[in-house]
This record gives structure tokens, sequence and C-alpha cells, in this order.
């Protein structure tokens, strides 16, 4: 275990971790933290809940934590901007209050941003456990296979190929390219706003990856709003992206790339309206010609529910699994996995 400097100092990296109502599950996410191979950090926990999980945050005595109550609900995207505008270091990592990290993840991360000192963005795999615990295979597609570290080659292509290669729990930024780019984006709450900001920073700087150290992304934990099937407005990256190449602003070599990308969500934007069905309301119903439209429009959105639950359960299951896993071995695409 690499042994942390005295308190006075500079830490090499801070944490950032938004907490609303996680009682379950934090206590497992700090120890994460604290049980790093690498300990000259500083861990800065932005807390609105009104459960349980304040009381468990304040048994820590650990003098790196500094623990922040907001007592209205503060959003993951503004705890975020926050935190990071708290902290005291030059290198910004995130992990969400119901994910963990491996024991060497700070200690890769660090690592990774003296190996690369170009990029803006710094980040491991990360692994996602599925609603009974057992370990998704992720389609991290184009990225050479491990021993391999280095810089991503062409971000926005292998997003549009498989699962983006970033989550909000396994990344880091330097702190002074997350205020280049304006943080997070306080108008997108749950629609992407972590994405958002990793492409505009792909835009602009080198992504820097490493197979090591991987992040766990716990699904199975409750009240993931991630988790529920619901309606795509629309992709705020994609729609920023079309901006940007409407007004000439792309680089020429990333205009094919971006385009894949921008196809790629539009897909899963129609898909996502296909199988969830929205709710309406009636109270507004003038004549017989509207109830019977509004009648037509529940039953459509019924089915809707009904083919969400359905697509729900199939996502989950082994056999999509097995899927996934064919498909990677059928490209070449290295899977992570967690040790033991």
């Amino acid at each position: 275990m690499i042994a942390p400097n005295s308190d006075c100092m500079q830490k090499d990296i801070s944490v950032v971790i938004p907490l609303y109502n996680k009682e379950k599950y934090i206590q497992r996410t700090l120890d994460s933290v604290l049980n790093q191979t690498f300990q000259n950090f500083e861990c800065i926990i932005i807390d609105s809940s009104n459960d349980g999980s304040t009381d468990i945050v304040r048994k820590y005595t650990d003098s790196r934590i500094r623990h922040v109550i907001r007592e209205n609900r503060t959003y993951h995207t503004t705890a975020r901007n926050i935190g990071v505008s708290m902290s005291q270091s030059a290198l910004i990592a995130f992990i969400d209050a119901d994910d963990e990290w491996t024991s060497d993840h700070l200690e890769v991360l660090v690592a990774l941003s003296s190996h690369f000192p170009n990029a803006g963005l710094f980040a491991t795999p990360y692994i996602k456990l599925r609603v009974d615990g057992s370990p998704m295979t992720m389609i991290f597609a184009g990225i050479p296979r491990l021993p391999w570290e280095g810089y991503l080659p062409r971000y926005f292509r292998i997003c549009s190929q498989g699962d983006v290669p970033i989550s909000s729990s396994s990344c880091a930024i330097r702190k002074k390219i997350f205020d280049e780019v304006g943080g997070f984006n306080e108008n997108l709450i749950y629609r992407g706003e972590d994405q958002h900001l990793w492409g505009r920073v792909a835009l602009q700087y080198p992504v820097a990856f490493t197979w090591r150290g991987p992040a766990i992304y716990h699904t199975e934990a409750d009240e993931r709003m991630c988790n529920e099937p619901h309606p795509l407005i629309g992709d705020p990256l994609s729609l920023h992206l079309r901006e940007l190449m409407s007004r000439g602003l792309i680089e020429q070599d990333l205009i094919l790339d971006v385009e894949a990308y921008i196809r790629r969500r539009q897909k899963t934007i129609w898909f996502s309206n296909l199988f969830c069905g929205s709710k309406l309301n009636k109270d507004d119903e003038a004549d017989e010609t509207q109830s019977r439209r509004l009648f037509v429009k529940d039953a459509v959105s019924q089915i809707g529910v009904f083919f969400s639950k359905c697509a729900r359960i199939i996502y989950d299951s082994r056999f999509h699994n097995a899927c996934r896993r064919m498909w990677c071995y059928l490209h070449g695409w290295y899977v992570p996995r967690l040790e033991g």
C-alpha cells in the first residue's frame, strides 16, 4: 500500500461522491475508497439524504473525508459540480454512492495521468453487475486488448459500436479541463449529463484508458433511475454534436465517427420509445373524439409498458449475456473481468 502524505500536503487526487438516500450502499462505497492502495487523496461527499445515509457517513473519522450537508435535495449533476469546486487537487475522480472500486483503482488513475499528460480524461473499464449480482459482458468495441493502455483510438467510433467505455464511477478528469469545458450541465438531470461531459472533453483532448483497476457498477442497487425503462426525448450529446457540425466546429477527421455516434443514439432512442409507454393526462378531454384518441393512445401506452417489461427480462437474462459474450468473441474484443 502506498502511504499517505501528511494532511497538510497537497492531495494528488480528489474523490467526489454525490449522496442521496443510499444508506444500504454508502458504507460499501466508502470502504472501497478508503481501502485503496493509493492513499494520498481527499474524499468530498455532497450529502442531501433524508434517510440513514448521513448517520453512516458521520461514523467515519478519517480526516480525508469532507462531509458537506445540503438541506435540500441536490441532484448528482449539481452535487458533482459543487464537489469539484471545493476540491484541492488537480485531478478529480468520481464515484456514485452505490458503486465501488477495486483496490488499485486510484493508483491506476494517478499513474495514467502521469504516463499520458496530454489526455484530458482518464478511465478504467467498469464491470456492470446485473440485477442478480452476476457480471454483465461489456462490449468495449475497438479497444486494443490487455495489456495495452494508452490514448483511446477514435472515441466516438468506439461509443457507436458498443458500450460507452467510461462511466461516472470509472474515470478521472483534470480540474483545469473540467472548468474549461464548463463541468456537468445541470439542465440535463438523468439525461446523460455524464456522457455529455465526456463527449465534450473528447472533442478537444485525448482520452487515456487502461484495462487495470476497474470500477464496479451496481445496477442491482435500489432506486437507480437508469434502471427504469423510460422514454428518451433526445440525446443531449448528439444534439450538441449536430450543432457543432452545422457551424463547422468539428474537425474533419472526426466527422464520420461523430455521425456514426449520432446514428447509434438515434437507434437507441427509437427502441426506447418503442418499448416504453408514457402516461397521459385526461383532464383536458374536450369531446368524444378526443376521448377516443386518448383511449387509443392509452392502449398503445399499455402495450409499450408490456413490451418494456419483456425487454427488461430479456436484457437481464443469461441468454442476452451469452449473446454479448459471443459478439465480443467474434470481433476479438477484450472483455474485462473481476478477479476471483
